[in-house]
């Protein structure tokens, strides 16, 4: 699903395939949602991929990873183990460029 979020976005948790609630969506700009990721959720996985600090920025959704927009949640396609060192699923950019 390509999402088309709007400002009525903001504030809904971001939950990912396991049902875990991963962030909220903070803003919508033009059609983009960004979502700050919960801190308790990635901490240690942001840290052990160079991250550290990134987690209370909010980061730009790839509308493409959003497997459902409801009235109450963005649902992801992936989970928390579909983080690697360039992506966390569903939120786009390189660290160096957050």
């Amino acid at each position: 699903m390509c999402a088309s979020f709007t400002a009525d976005d903001v504030g809904k948790p971001v939950v990912n395939a396991a049902g875990e609630e991963i962030g909220v969506v903070t803003t919508v700009e033009r059609g983009v949602a960004r979502v700050r990721p919960a801190s308790d959720a990635v901490e240690s996985i942001t840290s052990s991929i160079g991250w550290d600090g990134v987690v209370a920025a909010a980061h730009p959704l790839d509308p493409d990873a959003v497997r459902e927009l409801t009235d109450e949640a963005v649902r992801l396609e992936g989970t928390l183990s579909d983080i690697d060192e360039s992506t966390t699923r569903g939120l786009a950019g390189e660290p160096t460029e957050l």
